[in-house]
């Protein structure tokens, strides 16, 4: 989403659209150049609302009535966590939901914390949990997640999904034009000290599914107690973003190796478990900087 708060405060409510796709993107355009405004949407995650200036999340969700649900099916099908209903989920970068709530409304946890940095997001994400009736089960924190506590620099990009925290020293050749993106600062929180502040037991946690664009490495770090618990994560392996962090993507796949035992790719369609010495292998698959997969890593 652009800089700045939300322009109009007055929802819209999505007609139904022919099923074709022209009319769909059509439809999105015309909306898109209007003064910014909430669209709300009944999605495969529950009902949704997001701005119609978000040309990543937003747009999808439009256009399909769902955001990446496959891979939350895939991961809730191969289990590694608690059982139906109980324990935590750690929602890392939760943008306007499609996690937190779509997994909440399955019931397949009691609670959840979803943690979202970008302001005009996280607002959304609000109105979200209230619109589907889950004020009691979903707790939200505004704030950036890494290795200290503090402030930073989130860069805000026209996808909401791709906002980035940005970090100090030398970037990888940009293929976004990061540095033009407006900056905002944002707090910066360590998520072992979040789980205390919230008096949330690690071992209550039964998963963490994280989404922060490159900036996985530096929240891990601000978790040690949690990872020591044996948490399961789902997080995204994405070697430009990664690079973008301050992070070889090699180094990130050996500290998951020494973390983790076994993984499952979640873009695949029938994912198999693998031991997670075959990460760094993995990365040769990914040689775009627009490659990227999801993985749900289990202790």
């Amino acid at each position: 989403m652009p800089a700045g708060a939300v322009g109009a405060r007055a929802a819209i409510r999505c007609p139904r659209m022919a099923t074709g796709e022209a009319l769909k993107r059509l439809v999105w355009r015309a909306l898109s150049r209007l003064p910014e405004f909430r669209i709300t949407r009944r999605t495969r995650h529950g009902v949704l609302g997001f701005s119609s200036r978000d040309r990543g999340v937003g747009r999808i969700l439009f256009m399909r009535g769902e955001y990446e649900y496959e891979q939350l099916e895939r991961a809730v099908a191969l289990g590694g966590f608690p059982s139906r209903g109980r324990g935590w989920l750690l929602d890392v970068g939760a943008n306007v939901g499609t996690v937190c709530i779509a997994l909440a409304r399955r019931g397949a946890f009691a609670r959840a914390l979803a943690v979202e940095p970008a302001p005009d997001t996280f607002r959304h994400l609000v109105k979200n949990v209230a619109r589907n009736r889950l004020g009691d089960a979903i707790r939200c924190v505004n704030a950036a997640l890494s290795a200290t506590s503090g402030t930073a620099e989130l860069e805000l990009s026209t996808n909401s999904g791709d906002h980035r925290v940005r970090v100090a020293g030398p970037l990888t050749a940009e293929q976004y034009h990061e540095h033009t993106r407006p900056l905002i600062r944002v707090p910066l929180r360590r998520l072992d000290d979040l789980l205390d502040e919230h008096g949330i037991a690690r071992g209550d946690v039964g998963l963490l599914w994280m989404d922060v664009q490159g900036h996985e490495r530096h929240v891990l770090d601000g978790a040690p107690k949690l990872l020591a618990s044996g948490v399961s994560l789902v997080v995204e392996l994405w070697p430009y973003g990664l690079r973008r962090a301050g992070v070889e993507p090699e180094a990130f796949a050996d500290y998951l190796g020494t973390r983790f035992r076994s993984y499952y790719d979640l873009g695949q369609a029938a994912p198999i478990a693998r031991p997670t010495a075959e990460l760094p292998a993995s990365l040769g698959q990914l040689v775009s900087y627009k490659s990227f997969t999801d993985l749900l890593l289990v202790p």
